[in-house]
């Protein structure tokens, strides 16, 4: 099968492209290199690399049949979305919209769209099924949402199939730890390799969902394929199931860097930032067959084997 991977050069779509040429299929990986980076992705013989917007694409610089699609071209900032919230709701909403377009024209079966966790708010009981409330607390996950809305109703407008994935905190390797975009795992990784203290925004006890980045590609792997009739749509969440709080992940880093004897520190907690996630997967079991088969300890550990040695 063929698959265009948007913003395929970044984080988590340089895993999800790794993962569906592993399965044998072809991927076209469409990237503007804003954040993502080509020495994420591999040399193939079934990769092909478009560097462009995917606002500027055109349905010519794809060759048919295209049998799906995983959108993860975004701004993945909450404090980007406040910061710069137009050029926010360009590379998130008007991208889907983009996409959407590129669906209709190139009369391509299945959209598999990368929400968000933000589009939840504040958690009103947990753990958080997909029919929890929907109330965001940023424009970044009102931007996740509104996407989701616009791409189900185009969906059963035009009769392609959509499979929206909530991801909760993920992690993993190529996550730049010096990035805006970077998750409190990177950071924290980064840190006690280098022996410097660590920061807590709050008590420490808040808890989330943090879901390892292989298990993340494996949902838009089965995504893409699983079977769908035209015009239906899926929600389903994309974590572990399972939360630890912060205070509990740095004592399993612990174990990992034994050398490390630098201050834990804690500050005042960030505005805007929710007290507890956690996912409820059951319906990405249902139906995508989806299971988290890396925990968050055996993620960390293989986070931690692939990093580059610190150059002193």
């Amino acid at each position: 099968m063929h698959f265009i991977v948007t913003g395929g050069a970044g984080f988590i779509g340089s895993h999800v492209t790794e993962q569906l040429l592993s399965e044998d299929h072809y991927v076209t990986v469409v990237d503007n290199l804003t954040t993502g980076n080509l020495n994420n992705l591999p040399e193939h013989p079934r990769l092909k690399f478009l560097e462009k917007d995917i606002l500027a694409c055109q349905p010519e610089d794809f060759s048919k049949p295209i049998d799906g699609i995983a959108h993860l071209a975004a701004t993945p900032s909450v404090t980007e979305s406040w910061l710069q919230p137009l050029a926010a709701h360009h590379n998130n909403l008007s991208a889907t919209i983009a996409v959407i377009e590129l669906c209709q024209a190139l009369e391509i079966p299945r959209l598999v769209f990368t929400s968000s966790a933000a589009v939840y708010g504040n958690p009103v009981q947990l753990p958080i099924t997909e029919t929890h409330p929907t109330s965001p607390i940023s424009p970044y996950g009102l931007q996740k949402l509104v996407s989701e809305q616009y791409a189900s109703l185009f969906a059963q407008q035009f009769g392609f199939s959509m499979v929206a994935l909530r991801l909760f905190n993920v992690f993993g390797p190529r996550q730049a730890p010096n990035s805006q975009y970077s998750g409190v795992i990177s950071i924290f990784v980064n840190a006690m390799r280098q022996g410097l203290p660590i920061t807590i925004y709050g008590d420490g006890t808040q808890t989330r969902d943090f879901v390892y980045v292989k298990n993340v590609a494996n949902a838009f792997a089965k995504a893409l394929i699983t079977s769908l009739t035209s015009g239906s749509c899926i929600v389903a969440n994309v974590g572990t199931g399972k939360s630890i709080s912060l205070v509990e992940l740095v004592d399993i880093l612990k174990t990992c860097f034994p050398q490390w004897q630098s201050e834990l520190k804690f500050a005042p907690a960030r505005p805007g930032d929710i007290k507890d996630s956690q996912a409820d997967i059951s319906n990405a079991s249902t139906h995508l067959d989806f299971t988290s088969q890396w925990s968050v300890e055996s993620g960390l550990q293989y986070l931690i084997e692939s990093l580059d040695p610190v150059k002193g």
